[in-house]
């Protein structure tokens, strides 16, 4: 008796279950379709007529610049619904920290002068002012250079005078003559 009845009662709250699971499956390939964005395309001889974006589905497909489902593939599809209300990571950040350290600057009433490091790694400026290079051509291929070639290319050299200008702009915390 009471075995009987239990059974029936979880045989009907399976098929309860597995119909609930059926409809929020349709609902969301409803949504999706809604959305124009999947990895299928249209049935052959099946045209989808132009209908105008309403609402938050939308504004959505508005922002995403929506393209029928056969011009877009199934990862970027995946990518672009992911993307939707995220911020981007990289261009904020870059933007945050610019903002912070112009107004640490503006509080103190200047522009903060930042060395390129790049610059710093390859003149060396002396205590008269003088910016001194390393000379090219001692970098690789030096079995064929003599002795004497290789000694003259480790010598340090000055720096031209039509590159000081540069050199000042990418060192302007040191005290560079010329």
């Amino acid at each position: 008796g009471e075995d009987r009845d239990y059974a029936c009662r979880c045989a009907v709250r399976g098929a309860q279950r597995s119909e609930k699971k059926m409809a929020t499956v349709n609902g969301a390939m409803k949504s999706l379709s809604r959305l124009s964005i999947g990895a299928g395309g249209p049935r052959a001889g099946a045209r989808r007529p132009a209908v105008r974006a309403a609402g938050l589905a939308g504004q959505r497909r508005s922002a995403l610049g929506a393209r029928l489902a056969n011009n877009l593939g199934s990862k970027s599809a995946i990518s672009n619904v992911a993307s939707v209300g995220a911020p981007a990571a990289g261009a904020s950040s870059g933007a945050a920290s610019r903002q912070v350290t112009e107004a640490k600057a503006k509080a103190k009433g200047k522009y903060k002068l930042k060395t390129r490091k790049a610059a710093v790694k390859r003149f060396k400026v002396t205590g008269n002012g003088k910016v001194m290079r390393r000379k090219q051509g001692k970098q690789h291929l030096n079995t064929k250079k003599n002795a004497k070639r290789k000694r003259f290319l480790s010598a340090p050299v000055q720096v031209e005078k039509g590159d000081i200008p540069n050199i000042k702009a990418s060192m302007p915390n040191h005290k560079i003559k010329g």
